[in-house]
C-alpha cells in the first residue's frame, strides 16, 4: 500500500467515522433530510447509476415517472444510510418500537423445527433486516465481503456486531459451507436477486423479462433440505415492517438436483429452474409494493458494461436482454 492510498484510507475512514457520530447526535428528522439531500446530489452527479436505474425502471414497472421514481430511489438510500446507523446504536427496547413484525408464525414455524432455514430476500432494505436477531430473538448467519482498508472494514465490522448476526467467511466453498449449515438445522439469510454468470444457462423471469440468475440459493436449499422463509422490509413512516410470507419447502420441488455436480450442470435440473423462478417471482410481488425503496442501480438483467453501451449507443435494452437469453439458451 503506498503513502497516497494510504493517506486517503485515513482521510476516508475520519470522514466516515465523523459521519456516523453526527447522524447519531442530530434529530432523527433532520438526520433524515441530510441522508436524502445527499442522496439527490448522487442522482445528480451520478449520471451513468442514475441513467442504469431508470432504464430498469421503464421496462419493468407500469404507470410510474421513471425519472421521478429514480429520484426516489436515490433518495431513500438516504434513508438506509441513517437508519442503518442508528438501528445498529439504539437498545432492543427501542428497536422494537421501530420494527413491527407480521407473519412471526411462519419464521417461528420453521425455526422450531429441526431442519434448517434459509431466509432470502432482495436488495430492498436489507441492512435493516440484519437486526432480525434483537427483535425476535434467534440468530442467523450471513456470507460478508471484506473491505480491503482495514479501518473501514472495523467500522462495518462494528456495525455488523451489533445486529447480532454471525458472518460466515466470504471465500471458500461458499456451496458447501451454507449447504452444511444448512444440514445442520441453522438458519441462513442471502440475498437472492443477484445476476448470475450468464453461461450458467438458469434465466429467471423478472418483471416480464428473461434474467440470468444465480442457481446458488436453489441448489443450497434442495442439497441443504431446507425450509425457505422468505423475508421482506418495507419502510413506512419511521417504521419498518419485517414481512414474514409463508414458507416454501424445498422437497417439494422434487430431487433431480442430484445430478448436479456444479454450478455449470444447474440448467439441467427441473428443480433448480422451478425453485429459482418462484422465488425471483416472489421478490417482483414484494418489490411491486414500494418500488421506490427497491435498489434499482443494482444491473439485474445485463452487466453494467452492456448498461454503458446500451446508454452511450442509444440501443434498445429489451432486445439486448432478449438476444443474450436466447444465445445462452440454445446452447442447452
Amino acid at each position: 500500500m503506498n503513502l497516497l492510498t494510504k493517506l486517503s484510507g485515513e482521510i476516508l475512514y475520519i470522514f466516515i467515522y465523523s459521519l456516523i457520530f453526527l447522524m447519531r447526535a442530530l434529530p432523527y428528522r433532520l438526520a433524515i433530510a441530510i441522508g436524502r439531500f445527499f442522496g439527490i446530489l448522487a442522482w445528480i452527479s451520478l449520471p451513468l447509476h442514475r441513467r442504469i436505474s431508470q432504464m430498469q425502471i421503464n421496462h419493468s414497472l407500469q404507470g410510474v415517472n421513471p425519472r421521478m421514481m429514480t429520484l426516489k430511489v436515490f433518495m431513500h438510500q438516504g434513508d438506509i444510510f441513517i437508519d442503518t446507523v442508528r438501528f445498529a446504536f439504539i437498545n432492543e427496547a427501542e428497536l422494537k418500537k421501530k420494527i413491527l413484525i407480521e407473519g412471526r408464525e411462519h419464521i417461528e414455524s420453521a425455526v422450531a423445527s429441526d431442519r434448517g432455514v434459509m431466509m432470502i430476500t432482495g436488495h430492498m432494505n436489507w441492512e435493516i433486516l440484519g437486526h432480525i436477531p434483537r427483535v425476535l430473538g434467534f440468530t442467523f448467519s450471513i456470507m460478508g465481503d471484506i473491505i480491503k482498508n482495514p479501518k473501514i472494514q472495523s467500522i462495518v465490522e462494528d456495525m455488523r456486531s451489533r445486529c447480532g448476526f454471525t458472518l460466515l467467511p466470504p471465500k471458500g466453498g461458499m456451496l458447501s459451507l451454507i449447504t452444511d449449515e444448512l444440514k445442520n438445522g441453522r438458519v441462513i439469510g442471502i440475498v437472492i436477486d443477484q445476476r448470475g454468470k450468464r453461461e450458467n444457462r438458469v434465466f429467471c423471469n423478472v418483471f416480464g423479462m428473461p434474467a440470468p440468475t444465480s442457481p446458488a440459493p436453489a441448489l443450497m436449499a434442495l442439497r441443504g433440505d431446507a425450509l425457505i422463509q422468505p423475508v421482506s422490509a418495507v419502510k413506512e413512516g419511521d417504521t419498518y415492517i419485517f414481512r414474514f410470507e409463508k414458507t416454501i419447502d424445498s422437497r417439494e420441488f422434487g430431487d433431480d438436483f442430484k445430478q448436479v455436480e456444479t454450478l455449470d450442470d444447474c440448467w439441467k435440473s427441473r428443480a433448480i429452474k422451478t425453485l429459482s423462478q418462484d422465488m425471483q417471482s416472489w421478490i417482483s410481488t414484494y418489490v411491486k409494493r414500494c418500488p421506490q425503496q427497491y435498489f434499482w442501480l443494482h444491473s439485474r438483467w445485463l452487466r453494467r458494461s452492456d448498461m454503458k453501451r446500451i446508454i452511450k449507443s442509444g440501443g434498445d435494452f429489451t432486445d439486448s436482454v432478449r438476444i443474450q437469453a436466447e444465445h445462452y439458451l440454445d446452447k442447452g
